[in-house]
C-alpha cells in the first residue's frame, strides 16, 4: 500500500510589486490639490524663465503668472462708476525688453453685484523695433448692478485674464477685490517699479462735493498738465527749478459720490511710490481738503 500524499492547504500569498506600489503612491500624490497647485506654480516659473531667455517679457502691475489677488479698499463709494487701469509691459527693466510687438487678448468675469465693461478686448504692446515704449494699458469700468448702491464694507470682484497671442503665448491673471469705503474722502497711489508714471485715485464718498489740494515735490513727480483735475483747478502754487516754475501744489473740485483719477510722471521710473490708506508709509503726494 503506497504512502498517502499529504496536501499543503496553505494559500499562496501573492507578493506586492514594490515598483507598482511606488507608482500608485506617486499618482495619488500627483492628484492632490496642493501638489497640482505647486506643480502649476513651478511650471509657470520655468515657462516664464524660458520666455525671458528668448527676450520675451509680458507683465502687469495687477496681474501675474500665478493669479494675483489685488485688493482695492476704501476707494469706491459703491454708487458711481469706478474705473480701474491695468498697466501692461513688455520689458523687465531699461536694459531687458522685447523688441517685437506683443499682441494679447483680455477676458473677465465679475461678481453678481456689479456690471463690468472693458474699454477693449484685444491690444498690442508696441516693441522697440516699431519705435514703441514697451508699455500699454487697458481699463475696466464697474458700476452697481441694479438701481441701488452697494453699502459700506460690501465687496465686489473682477477676475481678469490677459493672454499673449504673438509671438509667444503666456497668460497673466488676477482677481481685483473692491471694498466700498466709508462716507469720506480717501485716496490711493497706484504705481509699479520701472513704470514712467503713477496714478492717484481720489474718491469722494460724501453727499457733497469738496475742494481737494494735492501737494508734492516736483523734483520727484510732475503733474500731467492735460488732466481734468489740472484744467478745472481753482488754485495752485509753484516752485523754481533750474530757472523754471513747476507746480508743487494744486487745488481742484471733486464732485460728490465720484472718483477722480490723476496721472503724475516720475523723474525716477525705477521707484515704486504705491500708497494706500493704512499702509504706514509717507506718500509722495499728500491730500488735504
Amino acid at each position: 500500500m503506497g504512502k498517502r500524499v499529504r496536501k499543503n492547504n496553505k494559500r499562496k500569498v501573492k507578493k506586492i510589486n514594490p515598483i507598482a506600489l511606488l507608482i500608485i503612491f506617486i499618482i495619488v500624490i500627483f492628484l492632490t490639490p496642493r501638489f497640482v497647485s505647486t506643480a502649476k506654480y513651478v511650471y509657470n516659473v520655468i515657462h516664464e524663465h524660458y520666455l525671458s531667455s528668448k527676450d520675451f517679457y509680458f507683465s502687469s502691475d495687477k496681474l501675474s503668472i500665478n493669479h494675483t489677488e489685488y485688493e482695492i479698499t476704501n476707494n469706491w463709494s459703491g454708487a458711481e462708476p469706478y474705473v480701474i487701469t491695468i498697466n501692461m509691459s513688455s520689458k523687465q527693466n531699461d536694459m531687458s525688453y522685447t523688441e517685437s510687438d506683443i499682441e494679447y487678448s483680455i477676458t473677465y468675469t465679475c461678481s453678481d453685484n456689479i456690471q463690468c465693461t472693458l474699454n477693449k478686448n484685444t491690444s498690442t504692446i508696441v516693441g522697440t523695433k516699431n519705435h514703441g515704449v514697451n508699455e500699454d494699458y487697458f481699463t475696466i469700468s464697474i458700476s452697481p448692478n441694479g438701481n441701488s448702491a452697494l453699502g459700506e464694507g460690501e465687496k465686489a470682484w473682477i477676475d481678469i485674464t490677459a493672454t499673449s497671442t504673438s509671438p509667444y503665448s503666456q497668460t497673466l491673471s488676477g482677481k481685483l477685490i473692491l471694498e466700498v469705503g466709508s462716507a469720506e474722502i480717501t485716496y490711493e497711489i497706484i504705481d509699479a517699479a520701472n513704470q514712467p508714471y503713477l496714478t492717484v485715485n481720489i474718491t469722494n464718498s460724501q453727499s457733497i462735493g469738496a475742494d481737494i489740494t494735492l501737494t508734492y515735490n516736483p523734483e520727484i513727480v510732475l503733474l500731467d498738465m492735460t488732466s481734468r483735475f489740472r484744467l478745472s483747478s481753482t488754485d495752485d502754487d509753484t516752485q523754481q527749478l533750474n530757472g523754471h516754475a513747476y507746480l508743487k501744489s494744486i487745488t481742484s473740485h471733486v464732485e460728490s459720490l465720484s472718483t477722480t483719477t490723476i496721472r503724475f510722471y516720475k523723474n525716477d521710473s525705477t521707484q515704486d511710490y504705491s500708497y494706500s490708506p493704512g499702509s504706514g508709509i509717507t506718500p509722495v503726494i499728500s491730500l488735504s481738503h
